[in-house]
C-alpha cells in the first residue's frame, strides 16, 4: 500500500502531473481572460511547465507569477504581432478561396509555420533574456533545425484538437482542462532536450542564457 503512494510510483508521478496540468491551465486562462493578457499567460504557462518537466517547479502560484510579471511585456507584443499575422492569414485564406482555391494550401501552410515558430518563441522568451527579434529568429532556426522534434509537437497538437473538435460533446471538459497545458506539456518534454543542449554549451547562472547573441541549432 506504502509503494502505491510512494512519490517514485509512476501512477502516482502521472496523476501528479495532470494535477499539475489542470492547475496551471485554469489559472492561464483566469489570467487570459482580459485577452491581451493572453501572451503573458501562456508565457507564464510556458515557463512552469518546462519547470515541471525538469522536475524543478516549485509552487505554482509563486512561480506562475513571478514568470508572469517577467515577461509579460515582450510576451504581449508576440501575442498581438501573432494575433495581426494570423488574422491576415486567415483573411489571406479565404480570399483565396472565392478566387483562387488552389492557394490556400500554401496560406494554411504559412498559417501553421507561424504556430510553430510561436510555440519556440514563448518557450524562448520565459527561458533565455534577448531581444524578440532575435527571440522569433532563434524560434525560426529551431523549428527548422531540428524539424524532426518540430514535427511530433505538430502531430500531437493538431491530433489532440482534432479529436477533441470532432467529439467536442464527450471531449469539450478535457479541452477546457488540458486544451493547452497537456500539448504545452508534451511540446516540452520534446524542446526540454534542445534546451539542455543549449545551455550545457552556453552555461550561466540559474541554467538561463543571459547572452544576446543568436542560438544555431
Amino acid at each position: 500500500m506504502n509503494k502505491l503512494f510512494d512519490n517514485n510510483n509512476p501512477l502516482m508521478k502521472g496523476l501528479s502531473v495532470m494535477a499539475s496540468l489542470m492547475a496551471v491551465e485554469l489559472l492561464a486562462l483566469l489570467c487570459a481572460l482580459p485577452l491581451v493578457t493572453a501572451g503573458a499567460a501562456y508565457a507564464a504557462m510556458n515557463d512552469y511547465i518546462l519547470r515541471l518537466v525538469r522536475e524543478e517547479e516549485g509552487p505554482l502560484l509563486r512561480g506562475y507569477f513571478r514568470a508572469f510579471s517577467a515577461n509579460w511585456r515582450k510576451a504581449t507584443v508576440l501575442w498581438l504581432l501573432l494575433v495581426a499575422a494570423l488574422a491576415f492569414v486567415l483573411f489571406d485564406y479565404r480570399a483565396a478561396g472565392v478566387y483562387i482555391p488552389l492557394l490556400r494550401l500554401p496560406v494554411a501552410a504559412v498559417g501553421v509555420l507561424l504556430l510553430t515558430v510561436a510555440f519556440y518563441a514563448f518557450a524562448l522568451l520565459t527561458r533565455y533574456e534577448n531581444t524578440l527579434g532575435n527571440t522569433l529568429k532563434n524560434a525560426a532556426l529551431l523549428a527548422v533545425g531540428f524539424f524532426p522534434r518540430t514535427l511530433g509537437m505538430l502531430l500531437f497538437t493538431a491530433v489532440f484538437w482534432v479529436l477533441g473538435l470532432t467529439a467536442w460533446r464527450v471531449v469539450t471538459p478535457l479541452l477546457v482542462l488540458f486544451g493547452l497545458s497537456l500539448p504545452c506539456y508534451v511540446g516540452m518534454q520534446i524542446m526540454n532536450p534542445i534546451f539542455t543542449e543549449l545551455e550545457k554549451n552556453a552555461p550561466s547562472e540559474d541554467g538561463v542564457l543571459n547572452n544576446k547573441e543568436e542560438i544555431e541549432p
